[in-house]
């Protein structure tokens, strides 16, 4: 087969994996629509029953987490070896992954490497960057969804101790295995090495932390509603896991709340399940959006996009030297 050829039908299976993501990714929103209008009034009885605190717990715990969740990409390109300022890296994450509800899955990324001039960071490292933040992040999701899917039961609720443990191991060697592919798949983009093993676990130990976060703010809104707090947390994790693997699926749209229903369902009844997959997505969603809506004038304000000195943003940029312990 011939360079073009092969070019071709790359090309032709991105495509076509774009389309069957979306087509999976419509289905499963019709079948969460189906579902909220047959269980509708058992859903609005479950919502009225709740106290209205859970809910603001929940969104104060959601916020908490999103700045986490920001902060970790500064913290990323800083143990790379780019310094760049936590507030202005944290504001440029918040803004550019809006982007992430736009169909097709990567503009949130495409919008990342844009602001890599006004942050002084060569365009290979940040794509780099964004390829370990991803995998942390799956890594993260993977390991949580199967220590606590092993805990408390998710989709089933009569797996045998033998098949917990196999969940256990296979959820923790599963995240391992991404955690190394994505370290060198970031390296293989950048160009050089990014993180030696041991820096790349701290970055992945942060994601782990704001995982749980996210999943504990899940879990509180599920407490309101009558729901248990380990098994949301681990039906938030699986759900994430899922949504973000079918590609086309904006910001895993409708595929996330099937899965989170389905995975909660056992431990909370349907109708309770159904209402903690929108109820999270509505707060996390806005959350997401209220964090956008406070870094555009910050970001905007006497350029916060350009390196400290450089109200141009014409900054000359060094690369740096690989960061001690990295091997290729």
């Amino acid at each position: 087969m011939s360079l073009s050829e092969q070019l071709t039908f790359g090309a032709g299976a991105r495509r076509a994996t774009r389309v069957a993501g979306g087509v999976l990714a419509a289905a499963t929103a019709v079948f969460v629509v189906v579902e909220i209008v047959r269980q509708w009034d058992d859903i609005t009885a479950v919502v009225r029953a709740a106290s209205p605190w859970w809910l603001v717990a929940s969104t104060a715990v959601f916020a908490v987490a999103e700045v986490g969740y920001a902060a970790a990409w500064p913290l990323t390109l800083r143990r790379v070896g780019h310094p760049v300022p936590p507030i202005t890296g944290g504001a440029t994450f918040l803004v550019t992954q809006t982007a992430k509800f736009v169909p097709g899955s990567v503009w949130h990324a495409v919008g990342r490497v844009g602001t890599a001039d006004r942050l002084g960071v060569a365009k290979r490292v940040v794509a780099g960057s964004l390829a370990l933040e991803m995998a942390a992040s799956v890594a993260a999701a993977v390991a949580i969804g199967g220590v606590l899917g092993a805990i408390a039961p998710l989709v089933v609720d009569d797996v045998g101790p033998v098949l917990r443990a196999l969940e256990v191991v296979g959820s923790i060697g599963a995240a391992a295995a991404v955690v190394v592919a994505g370290r060198h798949v970031g390296g293989r983009i950048a160009g050089r090495p990014l993180l030696a093993l041991g820096s790349y676990g701290v970055v992945v130990a942060w994601h782990v932390v704001v995982w749980v976060g996210y999943g504990f703010a899940a879990g509180l809104l599920a407490r309101g509603l009558g729901a248990d707090l380990l098994p949301t947390i681990g039906a938030f994790a699986v759900s994430w896991v899922v949504g973000f693997l079918v590609v086309g699926a904006p910001a895993g749209l409708g595929v996330r709340e099937a899965v989170m229903t389905s995975a909660l369902t056992p431990a909370a009844g349907a109708d309770v399940a159904l209402a903690v997959a929108i109820g999270s997505r509505a707060l996390w969603t806005s959350v997401q959006l209220g964090g956008a809506a406070l870094a555009v004038p910050y970001l905007t304000r006497r350029g916060r996009w350009t390196e400290p000195g450089d109200p141009d943003g014409q900054a000359t940029r060094v690369a740096p030297p690989t960061p001690p312990g990295v091997t290729c």
